[in-house]
């Protein structure tokens, strides 16, 4: 990383070092998660006080030839509050929460960058649970995870509208006359005409498929939501 060249990006985690500095998780746009610590950030004089934001877009930055790269420079766009945490900004947690457990270390993925960026801005406006479920699904996809929406698990024979099924976790859809899900329910997800597929079938399948990723890593955020919302 050339230490004069700035780069977009994001803050996913971040975490106290010493009594001033701050050590930071971000997904940059030209070289994938990375992180950083930046010296001073918490001393009200510092020149880092008060940018290292979640949710809003950051330009940064870096020199250093370590894994740990040191921050240099940050910018960011101060009308864009993210104070006033709500159901969308903990949910926002848990994407940030995915990403930082997900992402490989120094592995470009700009396709997914875009995507969450632009997942940050449909959260504003459209359906909160239905922009969630559709960024999962696309995640899954370009990391590698993504779920076989064309053919039943058990004979390989093409994914029928008319019929029912069941999904199965690691492995994807059975076809079963007691199934949640219709062929057409299926395609739907595929095509993410989301509106069209049960929530609960929805969560469930996206839920199973992220856990199998996580490879019983437990999720921090979604227990704090759990807790808030008892």
């Amino acid at each position: 990383m050339n230490p004069n060249d700035w780069d977009e990006c994001f803050l996913l985690h971040q975490r106290s070092y010493g009594e001033t500095s701050v050590i930071a998780d971000v997904f940059t746009k030209s070289f994938g998660k990375i992180s950083i610590i930046a010296r001073g950030a918490k001393k009200p004089k510092s020149k880092f006080f008060g940018y290292l934001s979640p949710f809003c877009k950051l330009k940064i930055t870096c020199s250093g030839r370590s894994e740990l790269k040191t921050l240099t420079n940050i910018d960011r766009d101060f009308s864009l509050s993210t104070d006033n945490f709500s159901k969308t900004s903990y949910s926002l947690l848990y994407i940030n929460e995915l990403l930082s457990k997900l992402l490989p270390k120094n592995a470009i993925h700009e396709e997914l960058f875009d995507l969450y960026e632009q997942f940050l801005e449909k959260v504003k406006h459209d359906d909160l649970e239905l922009s969630l479920r559709s960024f999962e699904l696309d995640m899954l996809e370009m990391l590698g995870y993504g779920i076989d929406f064309e053919s039943d698990i058990d004979n390989d024979d093409p994914i029928r509208k008319e019929s029912q099924y069941r999904f199965i976790s690691e492995r994807g859809f059975r076809k079963s006359d007691q199934g949640e899900l219709s062929g057409k329910e299926i395609f739907d997800i595929r095509d993410r005409n989301l509106d069209q597929v049960p929530r609960g079938s929805l969560k469930r399948i996206t839920k199973e498929a992220i856990l199998l990723c996580l490879d019983g890593r437990e999720l921090a955020s979604r227990d704090i939501f759990r807790r808030l919302t008892q």
